[in-house]
């Protein structure tokens, strides 16, 4: 969104559309106007005809506000976007696009091409870490809140979700006190509410699909009203002789959305442990509700504050009106759009198509094409006349003076020639040579797959560069239970003709005597044995299955243990499953600039992952000719480590699970499995 100086937050809601109009001079925030338009109706009551109403709102602005020669910038609900925040591993900053690319395809649970979606980096100044949000809206959804701004003819600069408006506002406003610690708003609609935690340079988002029509409801339920009705007694409800019964009918409402607020403060300190909240903010016409604000602090044992002013909107006549200050607790997202739209905020993505935004930028630019239309006619008239007056100068008479030129193209003809010829022979050489180097294409596979996969556990498991006799030492030194190492028992891969499809839920190898479950082929790794990648079957059979299933690949186990307790290791070991996945990503990242040969080896890239927990009681552990069965009571090898000699019986065991795709096509000729698997072996 090119900047204004001034710009329009406009923010539709269930209950009224609310404008507020933001100028910034030197640095000192205005308001220079605002608008408040109630619908007639609820715009989610059954009776009520959405797009009417808000198109009606919208005239009415437009018949008491000018929006010309300003920014437009408007609000979509947070229940149709999507919000995921990534940390990615420490890679230069011109491969960050391409891995979050890859992030969000995995994470967005729609097709990629059906979805807007933007990205931006937040980085902490107390740690080394990248972390990307992730923002999308399906597009139908986009065009929705679009099409009614095009009916009534406001050109929308820029799109974004009402949460992300709500942190804008909150960061830039001051709202959390410049305090350490989390805070929460609690924006509460008409239907629904919506919670931002600000947390220093953190963000995280989610709505409730409750609101202050739940409240309403509950009293039409137990007084028999109608839907109006019980809205007049709720909003009169501190006055009413009847206040304890009507509060005692909306109880319940209270107590379900105390419990959902609860679940998130506990979901997100689940995921960052060391942050704690300091205040809840309430906002919204919802939050006006008698008992509302006390009942939430007594319940969440957090000061509840309701805003009733701005700290960075300078006093005026406007801000100053009575108006304005009855609706101070609904103009949150508007202030936040208006602000994003003047570049005063954190978070920068617009959610507006890119389509729709390069058709503004060009429409504005049509004086300066019709100028330089102009130029370049002008240009073209100059060249014509110049090569007239050279074709004069060459006439008959003065042929002589081309002849240097006419030798000249006679020699460049002739290597031309000569080129020709040499390159063919060199196309003859390459073509007997390609069919061999074919039949090594696959010789970088596992080298390069085992490579990453090391790279991923010296970047995550920190002190397993200390397990060696010049290490251990400082290794005794820390306690066992805070080792970030792992003890790798076995890696193993089990082909898939279509890996994409395939299932990970299967313990491979671990599954109890009575399923009989068959251990896959082991990878070599660390001095194991390798053997081939797939089972054997017949050369019919393989090239049925890679010709029916173009997505062929391996789910790959790899089985440890981890000093780490079980309270503490769910992170580590994720942090060792996405890390691998980039990894792969940087390392098999195809080279245009790659002699032809080295293009035809094989390559893959990982699809997903996950973690899978093993319990001492079930797993069946194999280490060389020794096979032995825990719930027997049989001696476990691994029960002393023999680095340390520490006891090892409460370490953590894990299987973790990856889907490999291969991703470059066969070379040519080849049939059946995977190269190398033709012959039952990894080449």
């Amino acid at each position: 969104m090119a900047q204004n100086d001034t710009v329009w937050g406009i923010d539709i809601g269930q209950c009224a559309l609310k404008a507020l109009k933001l100028r910034s001079i030197e640095g000192e925030l205005r308001v220079e106007a605002f608008d408040v338009i109630d619908h007639p109706k609820i715009l989610s009551q059954p009776d009520a005809d959405r797009d009417q109403l808000i198109r009606n709102a919208l005239e009415q602005f437009l018949a008491r506000n000018n929006v010309t020669g300003s920014g437009v910038a408007v609000s979509a609900p947070g229940q149709t976007g999507f919000t995921r925040f990534v940390k990615l591993p420490p890679v230069e900053s011109k491969q960050v696009p391409e891995i979050v690319r890859f992030e969000a395809e995995q994470q967005i649970p729609f097709d990629i091409n059906d979805v807007i979606w933007r990205w931006q980096t937040f980085l902490d100044p107390d740690s080394p870490d990248i972390e990307v949000g992730i923002f999308a809206m399906k597009r139908p959804d986009v065009a929705g809140v679009l099409e009614a701004f095009d009916r009534v003819g406001i050109n929308v600069d820029m799109v974004q979700m009402a949460p992300l408006a709500l942190y804008n506002f909150t960061e830039f406003d001051g709202q959390s006190g410049g305090e350490q610690g989390a805070t929460l708003l609690v924006d509460v609609g008409a239907d629904k509410t919506d919670l931002v935690i600000a947390d220093g340079p953190r963000i995280w988002t989610r709505t409730l699909q409750l609101g202050g029509n739940n409240f309403t409801d509950a009293l039409v339920k137990v007084f028999k009203l109608s839907f109006s009705k019980a809205e007049k007694l709720k909003r009169t409800a501190a006055t009413s002789k009847y206040a304890r019964q009507i509060f005692q009918a909306m109880r319940p409402v209270f107590a379900e959305l105390v419990q959902e607020i609860q679940r998130s403060i506990g979901y997100y300190t689940s995921l960052h442990r060391e942050s704690h909240f300091r205040r809840v903010i309430g906002l919204g016409n919802g939050f006006r509700l008698p008992g509302l604000q006390k009942f939430l602090e007594q319940n969440l044992n957090i000061p509840v504050l309701r805003i009733d002013s701005y700290n960075k909107i300078s006093p005026s006549a406007t801000v100053n009106a009575p108006a304005f200050t009855e609706n101070v607790l609904s103009f949150a997202v508007a202030y936040g759009l208006a602000l994003q739209g003047l570049g005063l905020t954190k978070i920068k993505i617009n959610l507006l198509p890119s389509e729709i935004a390069r058709q503004r930028l060009w429409s504005g630019k049509w004086a300066w094409f019709a100028a330089s239309a102009a130029v370049l006619v002008l240009g073209f008239a100059t060249l014509a006349y110049s090569a007239y007056r050279r074709q004069e100068a060459l006439d008959p008479g003065r042929s002589a003076a081309l002849s240097p030129v006419r030798n000249e193209i006679k020699v460049q003809k002739d290597f031309r020639a000569k080129f020709a010829a040499v390159k063919g022979r060199a196309e003859q050489e390459a073509a007997k040579i390609l069919p061999y180097n074919d039949m090594c294409a696959y010789r970088d596979f596992w080298p390069t797959l085992l490579g990453a996969l090391d790279n991923a556990i010296a970047k995550v498991a920190t002190d397993q560069a200390l397990l060696n006799p010049k290490g251990l030492a400082a290794l005794r030194k820390k306690a066992r239970t805070s080792r970030r190492t792992i003890s790798v028992k076995d890696v193993r891969a089990q082909y898939e003709a279509d890996v994409q499809s395939a299932s990970m839920n299967r313990r491979m190898g671990i599954g109890s005597r009575s399923t009989g479950a068959a251990r896959p082929p082991r990878i070599g790794m660390g001095g194991m044995d390798v053997v081939g990648g797939m089972e054997r079957r017949a050369p019919a059979q393989l090239e049925t299955a890679v010709v029916a299933k173009p997505k062929r690949g391996y789910i790959l186990f790899l089985e440890g243990t981890t000093p780490l307790p079980r309270r503490d290791v769910t992170d580590f070991l994720y942090q060792i499953v996405n890390t691998f996945k980039a990894e792969a990503a940087t390392l098999t990242r195809p080279n245009a600039n790659e002699p032809e040969l080295e293009k035809r080896r094989i390559l893959f890239s990982v699809l997903e992952g996950t973690v899978e927990f093993l319990d001492v009681g079930d797993a069946r552990i194999s280490s060389g000719p020794d096979v032995y069965d825990r719930r027997r009571g049989e001696k476990d090898a691994f029960d002393v480590d023999p680095l340390t000699g520490e006891d090892m019986t409460e370490d953590t065991r894990f299987m973790l699970k990856w889907k490999v795709a291969i991703t470059e096509p066969e070379p040519p000729g080849a049939a059946g499995g995977p190269a190398g698997a033709r012959t039952g072996g990894v080449r």
